[in-house]
């Protein structure tokens, strides 16, 4: 199946950077991800085929319309106009993923065997800005089965530093001897 929302997302993205909006459509589309994910009726209806286009829009409208600028409001008509209502969260993780693009900013992954603090936190950003030359936005998780250690994946490499990793190594080396 073909992804749709990305033309999407792109539109949203070049307008609201021309009405100096976009960090508040993040904010938006946001919202609107977390109520698809709280609220199983809004979901269902907005992403059931049977359900016309004018009431999904109509939905929309009435629970936003007083929370978010017409810019904004105009999306989410031709959104539901073009039968993608259902697809909102989709456009929202390709939406935020744009504009971290268009700022620089590289996303990195970091899976850790326990939870890392917020000094830890920002001591490795420091540490991978400076390696990476530009702006860097943490994603982690924790993964126990690592032991100790971390792995850091970023959109070009994975350096895996985990005890798990280390184990396996020395696994192989003495299965090969």
């Amino acid at each position: 199946m073909v992804d749709k929302s990305l033309p999407f997302a792109q539109a949203l993205l070049s307008i609201g950077q021309d009405n100096k909006q976009e960090d508040q459509y993040l904010v938006n589309l946001n919202e609107l991800k977390k109520m698809f994910e709280e609220v199983d009726q809004l979901r269902l209806v907005l992403s059931h085929p049977g359900v016309d286009r004018k009431t999904k829009e109509n939905i929309l409208i009435e629970t936003y319309q007083d929370s978010m600028d017409s810019s904004f409001i105009d999306f989410l008509k031709v959104a539901c106009r073009q039968n993608m209502a259902g697809q909102l969260p989709q456009i929202a993780d390709h939406y935020a993923h744009l504009l971290d693009e268009s700022r620089n900013i590289q996303t990195v992954k970091i899976t850790s065997s326990i939870e890392l603090d917020e000094k830890q936190k920002a001591k490795l950003t420091t540490i991978l800005e400076n390696k990476l030359n530009g702006k860097v936005k943490l994603e982690c998780v924790v993964d126990p089965t690592l032991i100790a250690g971390m792995k850091i994946q970023t959109e070009d490499a994975i350096l895996d530093a985990s005890y798990l990793k280390a184990l396996e190594k020395m696994k192989e080396q003495l299965t090969k001897s």
